[in-house]
């Protein structure tokens, strides 16, 4: 088992009875909390998993390294933000796929990029943004985080040794 989960896991479990001994009724809202988290991103993990089961039947290791993997520098920081910035859905979807590429041989730097657009550009949903913020910030803010997914992704492939 994942000695971060363990620890992690050890460190809320000891924050519920702290907090249950002190004050048991924010213990009560924070488990309330928790369960309602749980059924809205349950559904989500677990077909962005079966997604990602799904996807690397059709994507071979091979492609997703020769496009995304090590070797291939800025070109696949660059196409794995533009393929991010397409994600739609709950941020919850975005682990399990980025889990898939990273296992299949892409660099932590596309991955980077991928997830990065994926949460703060998603072209799909910069409609629903348009009515409350105006299309001219809409589309520079979408613009400027693409330039900082692209950076980031960068910056993990020539500083970051994973």
């Amino acid at each position: 088992m994942d000695k971060s989960l363990l620890g992690v896991g050890a460190l809320t479990l000891f924050g519920y009875v702290f907090l249950s001994i002190a004050r048991p009724s924010a213990a009560a809202e924070g488990l309330d909390a928790t369960a309602e988290m749980v059924l809205k991103a349950a559904p989500w993990i677990i077909v962005s998993m079966f997604a990602a089961g799904l996807l690397a039947q059709f994507i071979s290791t091979d492609m997703i390294a020769r496009w995304l993997g090590r070797g291939t520098g800025a070109t696949g920081v660059i196409l794995a933000a533009i393929l991010g910035s397409f994600g739609t859905g709950s941020r919850w979807a975005v682990y399990p796929l980025a889990a898939g590429l990273l296992s299949a041989d892409a660099s932590p730097g596309a991955i980077f990029a991928f997830m990065t657009t994926w949460q703060l550009v998603s072209i799909p949903r910069l409609p629903a943004e348009f009515p409350f913020l105006g299309s001219q910030f809409t589309f520079l803010r979408a613009t400027i985080s693409l330039i900082v997914a692209i950076v980031g992704g960068l910056l993990i492939e020539w500083f970051g040794h994973f």
